[in-house]
């Protein structure tokens, strides 16, 4: 089994490298690439087969029982574990990349530049996913799933309706239109992705070939001779256990006092199981600029600057350790209470 850089995930990029042939796998490592490459939560997320078609199964600790001392020649009475059964859905993202066959044919190396037509399609369902992560809502659209803001989106939150573990929201103190911060310890039996059992990690990538493509209403077709691709992305969030996320929300974007304070990402990260040592930080765009300033502050007590970077040979920012990700579909929001 594959590892994955920093947080020792089998992620997407595993799954399709442990797939059979190089031949057959050939046609998912780029598109497992664009992926990983665009969106850091697939850079990071275990991805595990679901238990189902469709669909997972699991169930949620609620609370642990209580195991009884005993001495010598003496029985304890046995305990039960506290748990409520959930179902994680996996949804379809799909798309078509079509290109003018003429265009392509006088191209200098068409199979190439055909090839950076689909991804820049795929880059384009890449940030689809990572908003069906960040704040996919099944309310919305019901071929989605929720995403973390929607899972987490009040203070008063506990995980796993845990009452005695801490909630999973703190609340940063500003309002109106702000920003975000998601940490999540990924791995089994926490959180992790889906993608059908029949399924390379939940990646199709199909050459249709030439076709014949309208290029006007279907009232007034009119036609051309095209190459088309076929590609789509299956899957799902499993969050086994809430314990292992926290969201540090209401970052007010500007001002003095309520800009982003490193104290209470302190605070969140000590609210994970042991300390969140294996967590990662994901960040909009306005935070990690911040971030990236205070590191080169000689009284900078937060932050360093891993000197092996990524797997895409990108620095990586920590904090006290842990990864810090840009996450650009992440943006602003409405302060929640």
């Amino acid at each position: 089994m594959g590892t994955a850089a920093l947080v020792g995930a089998y992620t997407i990029m595993d799954v399709v490298n442990s797939y059979t042939t190089l031949d057959a796998k050939a046609k998912y490592i780029w598109a497992a690439n664009v992926l990983a490459r665009k969106c850091p939560f697939f850079q990071d997320m275990p991805m595990k087969p679901s238990n189902q078609i469709f669909s997972n199964i699991g169930a949620r600790v609620s609370y642990l029982n209580t195991p009884a001392t005993r001495g010598f020649n003496q029985g304890v009475a046995p305990t039960a574990i506290h748990s409520v059964n959930y179902t994680e859905g996996i949804a379809m993202i799909e798309d078509f990349s079509e290109v003018d066959k003429t265009l392509c044919d006088i191209q200098p190396n068409p199979e190439q530049w055909r090839s950076e037509r689909d991804k820049i399609k795929l880059e384009a369902m890449t940030q689809t996913a990572e908003t069906l992560i960040i704040s996919g809502s099944k309310t919305s659209d019901v071929n989605a799933w929720d995403g973390f803001r929607t899972r987490f989106n009040v203070s008063t939150h506990y995980p796993n309706g845990d009452t005695t573990w801490p909630v999973n929201v703190k609340l940063a103190g500003g309002s109106g239109t702000v920003n975000d911060i998601i940490i999540i310890e990924w791995g089994e039996s926490k959180v992790f992705g889906l993608y059908p059992p029949n399924l390379v990690a939940g990646i199709q990538v199909r050459d249709l070939g030439e076709v014949t493509v309208v290029t006007n209403t279907l009232a007034s077709p009119q036609y051309m001779q095209g190459y088309r691709t076929f590609m789509s992305l299956y899957f799902g969030l499993n969050i086994e256990d809430e314990r292992y996320i926290q969201r540090l929300a209401n970052i007010q974007p500007t001002g003095v006092d309520n800009i982003f304070n490193p104290e209470h990402l302190v605070e969140v990260i000590n609210n994970l199981p042991g300390g969140g040592a294996d967590a990662v930080i994901y960040v909009p765009r306005a935070i990690k600029t911040q971030m990236d300033i205070a590191a080169m502050q000689k009284n900078n007590a937060f932050y360093t600057i891993d000197a092996n970077n990524d797997v895409f040979g990108r620095p990586v920012l920590r904090f006290r350790g842990l990864p810090v990700r840009l996450a650009e579909k992440m943006g602003t929001f409405t302060a929640i209470s």
